[in-house]
Order: structure tokens, then C-alpha cells, then sequence
């Protein structure tokens, strides 16, 4: 796997992977969502805009486990204030480069938002990666993917 295609599915799978939390914890609406990714190549610069449909059948979002379903990252950092998830993160090691990253994810219930900065370290050179997230309820059911 391509060290870009690496980041990007670490990012996506943080917004869209979801897992059970306790009551109170980050809550949006199930269904069909669209989920629009934006990010920047780390190498060219070039735009990476990329837009899913994803089936949302949980009402709570978890990083940590999502970052454990990946056996390669751990969440270090993690805080939840009302609506708002902020958390950091380190992935890779073994015969896969080392990268850090810290995001923010804020629901508005059918709406959702996120970011996420991670940096990569190959050698004597550093990629930095940005990936904003935005995501809208389209259907309260999910349609056949």
C-alpha cells in the first residue's frame, strides 16, 4: 500500500468507522451519509478531494477503537467536551514508516466535521498530511452498497 493511500485510509476510517461508547459520549444520526475528504499530497502539494456514501449504523464514534481494529495505530490523547472528540495518535513501526497525527471530530447530530494533521517520518525527511472531513446525513436508511 502506497504511503498517501496509507494516511488516506487511516483518516477515512476515523471518520467512518464507528464503535460503541458509553452514554454521553459523541452521538450523531444513523443512516446514509455523504462524506466529502479533502487533503493535500504531501509530496506534490497536488488537491485530494475524495467523496463517499457510507451506511452509519451506530449512534458513537470512538477512535481508540477504531485505531485498535488497525493493530498498526494507538490513540495516546483522548478528550470528549460535549459534542466536540479531540484526540492524537501514532501509527507504524515495524517494516511500516512511523507517523503521528492529532484530529478533532465535532457532530451536529446530522452533520459532522473533522480534521486531522499527521506527520511522517522517513529518514532525514518529514511529510506533513492535512485531511478535513465533512459529512451530511442524505437518508435516515441506508440504500444497498
Amino acid at each position: 500500500m502506497k504511503i498517501r493511500e496509507l494516511i488516506f485510509h487511516t483518516a477515512a476510517a476515523v471518520f467512518v468507522t464507528v464503535a460503541s461508547m458509553p452514554a454521553g459520549a459523541i452521538q450523531f444520526d444513523t443512516g446514509q451519509w455523504e462524506i466529502t475528504m479533502q487533503s493535500q499530497n504531501p509530496v506534490t502539494g497536488e488537491p485530494i478531494t475524495e467523496t463517499t456514501m457510507e451506511c452509519i449504523q451506530n449512534r458513537h464514534f470512538d477512535p481508540a477503537k477504531v485505531m485498535l481494529e488497525d493493530n498498526t495505530c494507538r490513540v495516546t490523547d483522548k478528550q470528549e467536551i460535549d459534542n466536540m472528540l479531540t484526540w492524537k495518535m501514532e501509527c507504524g513501526g515495524g517494516d511500516m514508516p512511523v507517523f503521528y497525527g492529532e484530529g478533532t471530530f465535532i457532530s451536529r447530530g446530522s452533520s459532522a466535521e473533522g480534521r486531522m494533521k499527521m506527520i511522517m517520518k522517513m529518514g532525514s525527511d518529514t511529510l506533513e498530511m492535512k485531511n478535513q472531513w465533512h459529512g451530511k446525513r442524505v437518508a435516515a436508511t441506508c440504500e444497498s452498497m
